[in-house]
């Protein structure tokens, strides 16, 4: 078990070492909105070509969720004072570690995708009736209803404009994540948004 800890911790202090000698750190920031939720991002990515064509990255994204007065899902305990589901308008902050992969298509057309593993999340707390909510504070990928917290992810099309800047657009799936403590039931509400985005990226 230790052998594969040190291995892990190995393998991610070389590809630390290999992305900081690429010196190849990306500013981005994007906008993606529909009629009843948005949100709004800035991050920072050190990125590693690994072939002529294919780019890895990880670094931190900083996410604004919003929207409409929404439904949000009951993913743990039911009871009287906390239901299946509850109507929630999302205000929340998310800071999380990111990875990305992005290839080359034709000539400046790319193609890619990002997605958070991990990370903290605030926001304001709201009280219906005997019910406490507020956002989850930890964020973790585990898939789907499995979630924690508030986790963004981008799958695009981008076109390098200039050889610093790069324009890009597409979908963005996130999940936004709150808590709910009503008398002595403590339990987790989802909810899941798909919209379209454009953003624009900076290359050092």
């Amino acid at each position: 078990m230790m052998r594969r800890v040190y291995a892990g911790v190995w393998w991610c202090s070389l590809w630390t070492a290999s992305a900081a000698s690429a010196q190849r750190i990306d500013l981005d920031a994007s906008v993606g909105y529909s009629s009843a939720a948005w949100r709004t991002t800035l991050a920072s990515q050190w990125r590693l070509p690994v072939g002529p064509r294919l780019t890895l990255g990880t670094g931190v994204r900083l996410t604004h969720y919003q929207g409409e007065r929404a439904s949000f899902r009951n993913q743990g305990d039911i009871s009287p004072t906390v239901p299946d589901q509850l109507s929630i308008d999302p205000a929340v902050w998310g800071l999380n570690l990111m990875v990305s992969a992005q290839a080359r298509v034709l000539g400046r057309v790319a193609v890619g995708a990002n997605i958070d593993l991990v990370g903290v999340a605030v926001g304001p707390t709201r009280q219906q009736g005997a019910v406490t909510i507020e956002p989850a504070r930890g964020s973790l990928l585990r898939y789907g209803n499995r979630d924690r917290g508030s986790l963004n992810s981008e799958f695009f099309v981008a076109v390098a404009v200039d050889p610093r800047i790069e324009v890009r657009g597409g979908m963005s799936h996130y999940v936004v994540g709150y808590h709910a403590q009503g008398g002595s039931t403590s339990t987790r509400y989802l909810r899941f948004e798909n919209v379209p985005f454009v953003g624009v990226r900076w290359y050092r």
